[in-house]
């Protein structure tokens, strides 16, 4: 040990001395001795092992957990640094059960890294796992990025050790990420150092010295012994395979010089084995023998097989006495329970009269609050009933007054349209009463006088059927049928008109398919489309009617290539709204016939649509259901 450090420790003691004597602690005394056995105790452990127990002795006197806590966990890193895992293993359980359940998560942490480290060496893998899969939950939940870096450390020497580089290499680069940020040199060095013994096991000889070199400088400059021996030795072996002994040789002296000031014989047992294989390896027997005999003194100093059974026995000593904690703390809540009980079963007597007259209140108050619940109710039944026939009465009301404005809009239309031609009728008869006119004469104006008879019984036809609709008086009654017959039937009874205005109605529709309708509604439908698309036509054009069956409807279609319409329009028309204008030759309408179109596609199960430009035609589509 160095004279310096031997001053300071025998300084840092004497200051105890006084502390440890009186009952007031010295917090700062105590952090500053923990501070400097936590930078000492993998350069010099025995060292940190003095300090570690002086502020076990003053922290148990004192009652004080944290210290007590530090100064095990201390005495677990050194012990570990030593290969003496048995006592690394004791003091590291010890610190952890003073931490858990406390605010000290940091420590906590450190705790379980220890005994996972200590795991590892001792090829536990599976309670390593353990111990560090506790530490990330703390550092995850508590957002401790130092815990976390240092969890990735060790998870990735569990990884190296179980032979899994790729993910060890993953931890090692993340873990590196937050020891940069927190300017860690030391935990740089050694996560350095892992990457040597990594690229070494994947025979990367040239990488693995690479960063060996990296390791060797940092270890050297932080003064980290153990891990700086450790380099030497993987300094060693990369010679050896690189075929150097001299260099080899060289690196492993220094390695044992580092490994016997600390004591550490798990590096010593290594070193001297490599050793001995590169004196066989260049025929120097005798000095390879004595590198032999040391590794058997040094394993003879180590713990046999039964430190596992060692270990087993310190974990289960500390979950048997975590457990009689338990029952302890369950004991002493039993027994203020108990007084509890006691203390208020006076209470319950004298509460008992009170509470016997308070029922008969709280029931008289319940029946009170049960029919003021139940009036309030029936008010709200009745409120909410109110409200729906006042609903009713209004959403009525607009309809009647949209009923009525339409009503007086269609008298005024019809009324004129009807005056016309009955007017004319009456005056051909009173000049055919009068023998006024000659018999061509008679007969050329009698064809215009049906033709206008004929659009007159339309307008009636519609206005029935819209009246009755209305009313609700129209029954619709779907059945089978084949929807290109409803189509014949209709190009029929419009064909007189097509022709007068040199119109044709090409009928185009499949005549396989059938539909469930009402067949009069169907016509009523079919002759009022295909009228209004004769009617919009100009000379020489055509009418088509087709049908297609998408999925389960079938889309009837007819298609003019007439005036069309625009925009607002056709938004009128499936709106609902009255609309009409004349045709092409001036023939006038009622704007029933639409209307009664989208009445009884909807009684029917269809949907009406309308395609239209100005001066290009229009389409107009319902559907109906396929059988």
């Amino acid at each position: 040990m160095r004279p310096s450090l031997i001053i300071l420790l025998m300084l840092l003691l004497a200051g105890l001395s006084p502390v440890l004597a009186s009952e007031k602690k010295d917090s700062i005394r105590l952090a500053g001795v923990i501070e400097l056995a936590t930078d000492i105790y993998l350069s010099n452990p025995d060292s940190a092992i003095v300090l570690a127990n002086a502020v076990v002795t003053e922290s148990t006197q004192h009652n004080d957990a944290y210290f007590l806590a530090a100064g095990y966990y201390i005495l677990s890193k050194a012990n570990w640094t030593k290969a003496n895992y048995r006592l690394s293993t004791e003091y590291g359980f010890k610190a952890l059960k003073l931490t858990e359940n406390s605010p000290h998560v940091h420590l906590q942490g450190l705790c379980l890294l220890s005994l996972a480290r200590t795991s590892v060496e001792l090829r536990d893998f599976a309670l390593a796992d353990t111990f560090l899969k506790r530490s990330r939950q703390l550092a995850t939940a508590y957002h401790d990025n130092k815990l976390l870096a240092d969890t990735y450390r060790e998870r990735s020497m569990l990884l190296t050790e179980k032979a899994v580089y790729d993910s060890a290499l993953y931890f090692v680069d993340h873990g590196l990420n937050l020891y940069h940020d927190l300017k860690d040199t030391l935990s740089i060095s050694i996560l350095y150092s892992r990457k040597v013994k990594i690229y070494y096991m994947l025979h990367d000889y040239k990488k693995s010295m690479k960063y060996n070199r990296m390791a060797l400088r940092l270890d050297s400059v932080v003064g980290n012994k153990r891990a700086l021996g450790i380099s030497f030795y993987h300094a060693a072996q990369n010679a050896n395979k690189l075929n150097q002994p001299d260099s080899a040789i060289a690196f492993l002296k220094k390695s044992i010089a580092l490994g016997n000031s600390i004591y550490n014989l798990s590096s010593l047992i290594k070193a001297h084995t490599l050793l001995a294989d590169i004196y066989t390896n260049t025929n120097r027997p005798a000095l390879a023998a004595e590198q032999l005999r040391l590794v058997n003194q040094y394993k003879d100093s180590l713990y046999n097989v039964e430190k596992s059974g060692q270990i087993q026995e310190i974990k289960s000593l500390y979950e048997l006495e975590s457990k009689d904690k338990t029952i302890e703390e369950l004991g002493h809540k039993n027994i203020l329970q108990q007084k509890l009980i006691s203390n208020q079963r006076w209470l319950t007597i004298l509460l008992a009269a009170g509470i016997m007259l308070l029922t008969a209140f709280i029931i008289m108050l319940s029946r009170l609050r049960a029919i003021q619940t139940k009036t309030n109710i029936v008010l709200e039944e009745k409120n909410k009933a109110i409200e729906l026939q006042r609903e009713e009465m209004q959403a009525q009301a607009e309809y009647l007054h949209y009923l009525n404005q339409l009503k007086s809009k269609l008298f005024s239309v019809i009324s004129h349209d009807l005056r016309g031609p009955i007017g004319n009728l009456q005056s051909l008869l009173e000049l055919v009463a009068s023998k006024a006119l000659s018999h061509e004469e008679f007969m050329m104006i009698s064809d215009r006088v049906k033709d206008n008879l004929k659009a007159t019984q339309r307008t009636l036809d519609n206005l029935l059927n819209w009246s009755l609709s209305q009313m609700e008086g129209i029954r619709t009654e779907r059945k089978a049928l084949h929807i290109s017959t409803c189509i014949d039937e209709a190009c029929n009874l419009l064909a007189d008109v097509a022709a007068r205005k040199d119109v044709s109605i090409d009928n185009t529709s499949l005549a396989s398919i059938q539909v469930m309708a009402d067949p009069n509604q169907v016509q009523l439908i079919l002759r009022n489309l295909i009228h209004n698309a004769v009617k919009f036509s100009t000379a020489g054009s055509r009418v088509e009617i087709s049908t297609l069956i998408v999925e389960s409807v079938c889309r009837i279609t007819v298609k003019d290539s007439g005036i069309g319409m625009t925009p607002e329009e056709v938004n009128m028309i499936l709106a609902q709204e009255h609309f009409t204008k004349r045709g092409t030759q001036e023939e006038k309408g009622t704007g029933l016939g639409l209307l009664l179109c989208k009445e009884f596609i909807k009684h029917n199960g269809g949907e009406l649509s309308i395609t239209s430009n100005q001066s290009q035609g229009t389409e107009i589509s319902f559907t109906l259901m396929l059988v």
